[in-house]
């Protein structure tokens, strides 16, 4: 999916951060092995408990690798670094869904360092992506929060998603929003 040209951003910056696709740091060897090794610090399991079974880590030495791997085999994904420091604080993942009929449907997800939390990264991440150029009038993203992640559903509600009804379930809120 990293060459879907459905996806075509490579990147965007806000007040607080910067966004940028991935592959530059899956290109070089040294800057994969900064990355995973970032990441092994990030992905703890308070971080990864709201993320879906196929986004956990197996616990083995080599399950950051292959969670990377994995990732960059299914979606588009974004490092999130701070605009001052450079500090990578966490992944912005879109992922084009095989049962969407629609070929403007994107599925977001994100995941922050808990280091990052509280701080207002998220909205400002998610607030960023929908106003990013490189989206088409009509494209939709879409959202899944369990209904005990509080948090992520009010960041999607400040950044303009609603929540779709119809789409939600009993264990899983899905949030919507369409470019204008």
């Amino acid at each position: 999916m990293t060459g879907d040209s459905r996806i075509s951003l490579k990147g965007f910056v806000t007040a607080n951060l910067v966004v940028r696709h991935w592959e530059e740091w899956l290109e070089e060897a040294e800057k994969r092995k900064a990355l995973e090794a970032r990441l092994a610090e990030i992905l703890t399991p308070s971080v990864l408990a709201h993320l879906p079974p196929s986004m956990q880590l197996s616990g083995a030495a080599s399950s950051v690798r292959g969670w990377v791997s994995a990732r960059a085999a299914e979606s588009r994904v974004f490092v999130v670094a701070t605009a001052g420091e450079g500090e990578i604080v966490g992944l912005l993942i879109l992922v084009q869904l095989p049962e969407t009929a629609q070929k403007d449907a994107l599925h977001l997800g994100y995941l922050l360092a808990e280091s990052a939390w509280g701080r207002g990264y998220a909205t400002e991440l998610v607030t960023g992506l929908v106003n990013a150029k490189g989206f088409g009038t009509g494209t939709r993203f879409s959202g899944g929060v369990g209904k005990e992640n509080i948090a992520s559903a009010k960041v999607l509600q400040k950044s303009g998603f609603t929540r779709s009804a119809a789409l939600s379930s009993d264990d899983t809120d899905q949030f919507i929003f369409t470019v204008l």
